[in-house]
């Protein structure tokens, strides 16, 4: 039994005549990650780039990773890093003119941005004339509501080219990032749930993260929020949106907190401990009204903090079934 208020989010997009080549891609944002293979067979591999595509928005955004030669020389002293770091480069120029910080809006807005050069396929040359240098195989990712396409650049950026400056001893563990362990982990279970759910409420649309159905219990719903960042305030409006979206749909419909559970995954501020007073705030809101799952340490911590969430999600007892 799935409950007629609950759908995945998604944006229908109506191809215009100048983007009709490009109705396949539809309005999505691909990832595709550039790499250094000298040795194929050994698979060796070194992320130096990575390009963010929207075909309907007309956009493709590049970031590169700095000081990429001395890295490169250390690995492999034999190659011509300075050739190397140029042929990325050549790219990024001829991507440079869709590099925009524009924000997602209505997408009739932006079909006649189209370009060639913001799908996904045009990176496959490379693969054929760069030799070592290699285009990975685009993957789609998702643009938040009012996030622009160089915040998720910028976000992406920092969780696949990593740059070790000596200085940060510690990664933030940012939403996306548990998002991705929690999606692994239901995949491997064959578990059947919806991302980005969204519950049309009286007054908004509210978003969750994770959504389980199931037929003769009900059904769960969870949200996931990192303090691990360095703007804490981030992590706090989204705390004040999910109390303020669930109130709504009580509001809307008494009956719903008999059919849906709703849980929140939080991440701890590790890098952050002057704000744990915050952090602690949020867990006292939360704990009369979702059932909370939290990592309070690093990454380690991460993987046996997302498969306790899943045993719950996942579970015919739903969240109930947490100790």
């Amino acid at each position: 039994m799935t409950h007629s208020l609950l759908s995945p989010s998604r944006v229908e997009v109506v191809p215009s005549p100048t983007a009709a080549r490009q109705t396949e891609w539809g309005d999505r944002t691909y990832i595709r990650i550039i790499q250094y293979v000298p040795n194929e067979i050994r698979d060796e591999r070194v992320n130096v780039a990575l390009v963010l595509q929207n075909p309907s928005h007309g956009y493709a955004g590049v970031r590169i990773r700095p000081f990429m030669d001395p890295l490169l020389q250390a690995l492999w002293p034999a190659i011509d890093a300075e050739l190397v770091r140029l042929m990325v480069r050549e790219i990024e120029t001829i991507l440079k003119p869709l590099n925009r910080n524009t924000r997602k809006g209505p997408p009739l807005l932006f079909q006649e941005a189209y370009d060639e050069r913001s799908t996904p396929t045009f990176l496959d040359q490379f693969n054929q004339n760069y030799g070592s240098l290699r285009v990975t195989e685009a993957k789609t990712v998702r643009i938040t509501e009012g996030e622009s396409f160089r915040e998720k650049l910028n976000q992406l950026f920092d969780l696949y080219i990593r740059v070790d400056d000596g200085r940060q001893k510690k990664n933030n563990i940012t939403k996306e990032v548990i998002q991705f362990q929690i999606a692994k982990e239901l995949d491997r279970r064959g578990a059947v749930y919806v991302q980005h759910a969204v519950i049309k409420g009286e007054f908004f649309e509210n978003r969750f993260d994770v959504a389980k159905h199931r037929i003769k219990s009900i059904d769960s719903l969870a949200h996931i929020i990192s303090f691990d960042l360095k703007n804490v305030d981030l992590a706090t409006t989204q705390c004040l949106r999910l109390l303020h979206s669930r109130d709504d749909l009580l509001t809307s419909d008494g009956d719903l907190a008999s059919k849906y559970e709703f849980g929140v995954f939080l991440q701890a501020p590790v890098h952050y401990k002057q704000n744990r007073p915050i952090y602690d705030d949020a867990l006292r809101a939360f704990r009369n009204k979702f059932k909370i799952f939290q990592n309070l340490d690093d990454a380690p911590g991460l993987i046996p903090a997302t498969e306790h969430f899943v045993e719950s999600i996942a579970s015919e007892q739903g969240f109930n079934a947490a100790s």
